[in-house]
């Protein structure tokens, strides 16, 4: 068994003729760089660790927006089934219950963050909306939103689907 314990290492710094006080100076500034890059290293793992969290949570948006967008137009296609009902069967159990499942629906999406995109009565944005066509009519104001063809959502800032609409444009 080797006694490594009892080694002395030779002081590198005494053999360069420096004395005690030169040597601690030395050390002292070793240590300091040392530390100096210990702490760089440490905010940079830091700074690593937020852009990987911010990436991963863009990814989980994107995945949740992307997988939004694929079930509406089964929503659309349910809204539209309801509209369709005849007035007489508004009443009977199935409609009701039909009902009710659209509102599991809405809620499923408000549950996730998923909101419609305003339209009717508000100003064409061609980040959010899709204009299908045009009217012209001097009594409402240019660019306004005056039907609504197809709904559309966004999940915060990402449209998932621009609505589709139907926009006034008095200089057309």
């Amino acid at each position: 068994m080797s006694d490594h314990k009892h080694q002395i290492h030779p002081d590198p710094l005494k053999d360069k003729g420096l004395s005690a006080e030169e040597r601690i100076n030395h050390l002292q500034q070793q240590v300091e760089d040392n530390l100096a890059g210990w702490k760089k290293a440490l905010a940079d793992y830091h700074n690593l660790e937020k852009d990987t969290d911010k990436k991963i949570s863009q990814l989980k948006d994107f995945i949740q927006a992307d997988t939004i967008a694929e079930l509406l137009p089964i929503f659309d296609n349910y809204q539209i089934a309801l509209e369709h009902v005849p007035p007489n069967a508004k009443k009977e159990s199935w409609v009701v219950g039909l009902e009710h499942t659209l509102k599991l629906w809405e809620g499923f999406l408000a549950d996730h963050g998923v909101k419609k995109i305003t339209t009717v009565g508000h100003y064409f944005d061609p980040h959010r909306h899709e204009s299908l066509g045009m009217i012209s009519d001097a009594k409402q104001k240019d660019q306004v939103i005056v039907e609504e063809k197809q709904a559309g959502y966004h999940y915060g800032d990402v449209v998932i689907r621009p609505a589709k609409v139907i926009i006034n444009n008095i200089n057309q």
